[in-house]
């Protein structure tokens, strides 16, 4: 087990979605549970970045965001100041396929940087990342200057970007960044899973 914690970010509201996006099932799990269950035997702390109480149920440490409907960027500075660890691994609810190596090695060769963030091309990964308590500063002083963009802090942290060599060591970026926002996305990772046909849905 590693010395850091896996902060896992339910704030959204799932709008295009029409249903709490964390619930939905991908496998047999719902997917907020199906995460955590990836992530719980590798990190020595599981916290919840939500902004609700349906989730009480999972028996998660839960916090809040400090700096309301500001999106992403504001769950990132609430579970950091809330984490009791120094490095922390940061996973949207969405992502049913997150794997737990690949997190697990973000976390280890995060020493002499502030972050460990995946970038394939010019696209990067902010919400599947590592954060060290070191961004606190530099998140805070993007949010109080209202800018919400999950990236506006990289020019002011220290960051190793991992290349899509080291990625795909790991399995297909397309799959394990895959993201379930829509209806669509909810069947699309179902075939991935292997757990729907290639039908369209009716």
């Amino acid at each position: 087990m590693i010395e850091a914690a896996a902060i896992i970010l339910a704030g959204g509201k799932s709008s295009r979605m029409g249903e709490n996006k964390a619930l939905v099932r991908v496998t047999e799990y719902k997917m907020l549970e199906g995460i955590i269950q990836v992530l719980r035997p590798e990190f020595a702390e599981i916290i919840l970045s939500a902004n609700d109480d349906c989730y009480a149920a999972f028996g998660l440490k839960t916090v809040q965001d400090s700096y309301k409907n500001r999106g992403p960027l504001s769950g990132i500075h609430a579970g950091l100041k809330a984490s009791g660890f120094f490095t922390n691994f940061f996973a949207a609810c969405d992502m049913p396929f997150t794997d737990v190596r690949l997190a697990r090695y973000m976390a280890e060769i995060v020493p002499g940087f502030d972050a460990v963030v995946p970038k394939i091309g010019e696209y990067y990964q902010p919400l599947f990342a590592v954060y060290t308590r070191n961004c606190l500063q530099a998140i805070e002083k993007q949010l109080k200057a209202g800018r919400n963009k999950i990236t506006s802090f990289f020019g002011d942290v220290r960051i190793r970007f991992i290349s899509i060599d080291e990625i795909t060591k790991f399995g297909e970026p397309e799959k394990l960044f895959f993201n379930v926002n829509t209806p669509v996305d909810l069947h699309q990772a179902k075939v991935m899973a292997g757990r729907e046909g290639n039908g369209p849905e009716v």
